[in-house]
């Protein structure tokens, strides 16, 4: 794939920047090498721009708003007394639509690489199975990195060791967490 024709960050020239397995082979000036013939897209001297990230963001509980009552106060606090009580009711099959429809909003944005955080006090990592399954289904389209987070306090939770542990050995690339005294 070639993209031709395109303006690079603050350089007035135009260029054009082949691709092979979404991977940049070349960029070179405008028109001077385009001897093999591949699939190419005139960007008419639009610019490339490299894609977008989000490092923060807690695809599980993604569209839940309202579920299973609003955070009425806006705090820290009341928002994760609510995701506990709704955590109770995760499923596989929802989780799994709620992000997939959040990733489909990201990738139309220009957003190719998330970094989000999944809940690993709930005893039977529902929404970590969910994403870890959706991660490998969406990885042509998204690059999505899981970090394993213990909403509730690792010792303050059942098992809550051992559960982070048990992400981690699921594939989760990190482990998140936040201060005591926050």
């Amino acid at each position: 794939m070639r993209l031709e024709n395109v303006r690079l960050h603050q350089q007035a020239d135009l260029y054009d920047i082949v691709m092979e397995n979404g991977l940049i082979q070349s960029i070179t000036p405008a028109g001077s090498d385009r001897t093999a013939p591949v699939d190419s897209i005139d960007a008419n001297g639009r610019l490339a721009l490299p894609p977008f990230v989000d490092p923060h963001v807690h695809l599980d509980t993604c569209l839940t708003a309202g579920e299973p009552v609003w955070n009425r106060s806006g705090t820290l606090f009341e928002g994760i007394q609510n995701w506990s009580e709704h955590k109770k009711t995760l499923t596989h099959d929802d989780v799994k639509s709620r992000a997939s429809r959040a990733l489909q909003w990201y990738i139309g944005q220009g957003v190719q690489h998330v970094r989000s955080h999944v809940d690993t006090t709930d005893p039977s990592l529902t929404a970590l199975h969910a994403l870890l399954e959706l991660r490998e289904e969406m990885r042509d389209l998204i690059d999505i990195q899981l970090v394993a987070f213990p909403q509730e306090g690792i010792p303050s939770f059942p098992n809550g060791k051992q559960l982070l542990e048990q992400a981690m050995q699921l594939g989760c690339d990190a482990v998140g967490g936040m201060p005591k005294q926050w």
